[in-house]
């Protein structure tokens, strides 16, 4: 392993290292955001904005270092329906089940 290769990945550990002592502080400050809530929603509401811009920046930092995205697929939102299911299968498996019944 050349020796670029090596520190570049001893970089990249700190960088990663640094970012999960940070996802800790930003855990303890969210703590306080659930005490401070019921003081002051406003500043409440202005920290926990601080923290989202903070955690958007880290999980950036976090897909740059890494080369993985970790970004969510959101939920689509409506109504669910039926599963389509293919007319000979569904043939098939109840004409064997009657055999196996008779």
């Amino acid at each position: 392993m050349s020796l670029i290769t090596h520190r570049e990945r001893e970089v990249k550990l700190e960088l990663l290292s640094s970012l999960a002592r940070s996802q800790a502080a930003l855990a303890r400050i969210l703590d306080s955001i659930a005490v401070v809530s019921e003081a002051s929603p406003e500043l409440a509401r202005n920290i926990a904005e601080n923290v989202k811009l903070l955690t958007d920046m880290q999980q950036n930092i976090t897909e740059a270092v890494t080369g993985l995205s970790l970004k969510r697929k959101r939920m689509k939102i409506g109504s669910p329906v039926h599963p389509w299911l293919n007319t000979k299968i569904i043939r098939i498996r109840t004409s064997s089940r009657r055999r196996r019944l008779i």
